[in-house]
């Protein structure tokens, strides 16, 4: 008889520990960035062109998550390091990084020629998006996402804003987030989209 109850205690408590691993490698259900809800649309982008001289909007990348990211080429720390970071998120994603687009968006506009763009982001991943554009429609877009530009495009916001399959501006990634809670995060949010 005790032994019966042993064994069964054995095997509520492996029940239980498997159901707590698994929980914690799949149950997350708060995302870990920064998240805005209700979630607005995105702003969208006017007057701006893309490292190869299209235009780009955001409404022709639905359907994908935009990672979005304001910085410049010169940065000595801040935009290396944020795009070493995203580099690593694709990476983890593998086959899934085909539903993520990410785009830098220059803070420093009288330097970063459409050329430079595109030769410093191939340096991280050749699918990443440089953006560029006239100072004032560029302003634009600043302003639109709260990104504070001072100095000649020197000083800047250092968060990864996410936009969802729908266009909706839904979280941001601080600086601080690991590359790791960044994958986490959007694994999250394409099982929402399901």
């Amino acid at each position: 008889m005790e032994r019966k109850i042993l064994w069964a205690g054995l095997l509520i408590l492996t029940a239980l520990v498997t159901g707590a691993v698994l929980f914690s490698i799949y149950g997350q259900k708060e995302f870990k960035g920064v998240e805005i809800s209700p979630a607005p649309l995105a702003p969208e982008f006017s007057g701006l062109t893309t490292h190869d001289s299209s235009s780009v909007r955001l409404e022709d990348l639905k359907g994908k998550i935009v990672l979005l990211f304001f910085g410049y080429t010169n940065c000595p720390d801040v935009c290396p390091t944020t795009l070493a970071r995203l580099k690593q998120v694709e990476a983890s994603l593998a086959e899934k990084s085909n539903d993520v687009a990410v785009i830098m968006v220059t803070t420093d506009p009288l330097r970063d020629t459409a050329e430079r763009l595109k030769s410093y982001l191939e340096n991280f991943n050749p699918s990443f998006i440089g953006v560029t554009g006239q100072p004032a429609d560029l302003a634009t877009a600043w302003a639109n996402y709260g990104v504070s530009v001072l100095d000649d495009g020197t000083t800047h916001s250092a968060r990864v804003y996410v936009i969802d399959p729908k266009g909706r501006l839904r979280m941001t990634f601080p600086a601080e987030m690991t590359p790791e809670d960044m994958v986490s995060d959007l694994l999250l949010l394409m099982s929402e989209e399901q």
